[in-house]
């Protein structure tokens, strides 16, 4: 019997993302390969790297201090995406004020590190999503859909998180963060066929253990970030339960970190982070493993047009 195609989903969730290495990572120890990746935000950056051949270990050395790196690969540096605008921005104030930073200097480290900036290239299924500023909805970018432009410039449309950077201009339209208009796509997983879907989620709510202080004490940012992480988990459960009724066959194992407490914009608690996604992807996984989740392929139909 043939093994299960298996898809790793990432969410987004900004410096919270690194989660998603560490689910990679545990992957690997369990000797689970994907053969089609999805992203957003984050999660698409991730998978860019993961499906070139980027080990969980090179990525993770992105995050250690210069004296802990290995030299082989140069480091993630935060600078990397604070760009200035280009000259189109510059041109316009109503462009230039649409967001803080620039993604382009982002999107040339991305171009420099890949082995190949073609989706066709890949011998496996990367598809990245972005939204498109003018109402047009998600779009999706790689082989089958979008696969005419640079990974680069899809990874970097696909992390404009609104206002903090201004929408990427990719031909003669404009594109921001993908979880703007989805969350995950899963529906994407099981359209490219699917039979285990392994989601790697960083926006589960902080809970709080009984007698300990409200998060109410730590401030308005501490309250703003719990409301957010319940309206995209919110938002996630709800794309999952509608693919475990439309597809029950398909295999969906949710990994979901404590994350709740630690910001979005700070990579002073990468380590933190990257322990977090790997701990509870190491439980979730060796489970489904031990229930034979991954040993026989599924009949997966197709979803249709996504």
């Amino acid at each position: 019997m043939p093994r299960p195609r298996v898809a790793f989903v990432g969410s987004g969730g900004a410096a919270k993302g690194v989660a998603h290495i560490g689910v990679l990572r545990a992957m690997q120890e369990l000797d689970i390969e994907a053969d089609i990746c999805v992203g957003a935000s984050s999660g698409a950056i991730a998978s860019a790297f993961y499906m070139q051949g980027f080990t969980p270990a090179q990525m993770i050395d992105w995050f250690r201090p210069f004296w802990q790196r290995g030299l082989e690969e140069p480091p993630l540096k935060a600078r990397y995406f604070l760009g200035l605008p280009n000259e189109e921005q510059r041109k316009s104030w109503g462009y230039l004020t649409s967001g803080l930073w620039s993604i382009d200097r982002f999107e040339r480290f991305v171009q420099e590190q890949l082995p190949t900036d073609d989706f066709r290239e890949l011998d496996k299924r990367l598809l990245v999503t972005a939204a498109d500023v003018d109402g047009r909805g998600r779009v999706v970018f790689g082989r089958g859909y979008r696969e005419d432009v640079p990974i680069s410039k899809a990874v970097a449309a696909s992390s404009c998180v609104p206002m903090l950077f201004r929408p990427h201009r990719i031909g003669d339209r404009y594109y921001m963060d993908g979880e703007v208009v989805r969350t995950l796509s899963i529906d994407l997983a099981v359209e490219a066929g699917a039979d285990v879907v392994i989601i790697s989620n960083v926006y589960r709510p902080h809970v709080g253990r009984v007698g300990s202080q409200s998060l109410v004490h730590q401030g308005g940012l501490a309250v703003a970030r719990q409301a957010l992480n319940t309206i995209l988990n919110e938002k996630e459960k709800r794309g999952i339960d509608l693919i475990h009724k439309m597809y029950p066959q398909v295999q969906v194992l949710v990994v979901s970190p404590d994350l709740g407490r630690l910001p979005f914009t700070s990579r002073l608690h990468a380590r933190a982070m990257l322990r977090r996604g790997y701990r509870d992807a190491l439980r979730t996984l060796a489970k489904a493993k031990r229930r034979g989740v991954f040993e026989v392929a599924t009949n997966v139909r197709t979803i249709g047009k996504a």
